[in-house]
């Protein structure tokens, strides 16, 4: 596994630190239960006996060790209840992921070619050019004049539905019958 190899530890003790933490933990979270269990055991049979407990101190100690126990092995086996955690989270949030973008694909296919449509749109209207028959003058395909010699230009307009040509005068389009566009 890659944490066992050197050049992949930010501290190169790593491995033998983790031993340490691991096992002194649970040696002094062992240690901070039989003081409780001694503590506690100590207070309910001098309970019954009607006497002073004499151990309850016990408690006192064992509550501290097991807290200081228990953290020192949480540090020890935090890398491998990370990878476990890790191991068990990603499959569902790959699954989520996957089901959310399956429901999504329509519309974002429909957003797409709605997008393209535009842009194609525009950039057909900005780069178009309609020639004046009478001095061949490049005009932009919206004018209704020619920017050279003032004549009258022939407009085409083009179907939005199935990009055909037609007449200037034109409102619906011959070949599929469409409002056709200015």
């Amino acid at each position: 596994m890659l944490e066992n190899r050197p050049e992949n530890s930010i501290d190169p003790d790593h491995t033998r630190t983790r031993f340490y933490l691991r096992t002194a933990g649970l040696i002094i979270a062992a240690a901070g239960i039989l003081f409780l269990a001694v503590g506690t055991g100590e207070f309910f049979i001098s309970a019954s006996a009607l006497r002073e407990p004499r151990y309850f101190w016990c408690n006192f100690v064992g509550m501290p060790l097991l807290f200081v126990g228990s953290s020192m092995c949480m540090a020890g086996f935090m890398g491998a209840v990370a990878r476990y955690q890790a191991g068990e989270i990603a499959p569902v949030g790959k699954d989520l992921f996957n089901t959310m973008a399956e429901g999504t694909q329509t519309g974002v296919r429909t957003t797409a070619a709605a997008l393209a449509m535009g842009l194609a749109r525009g950039l057909r209207e900005g780069t178009e050019q309609t020639a004046c028959q009478q001095c061949s003058c490049g005009n932009d395909a919206h004018a209704r004049f020619c920017k050279q010699c003032g004549r009258e230009l022939l407009v085409v307009r083009i179907c939005a539905k199935c990009q055909a040509e037609n007449p200037g005068d034109a409102k619906f389009c011959a070949d599929c019958g469409a409002p056709c566009s200015s």
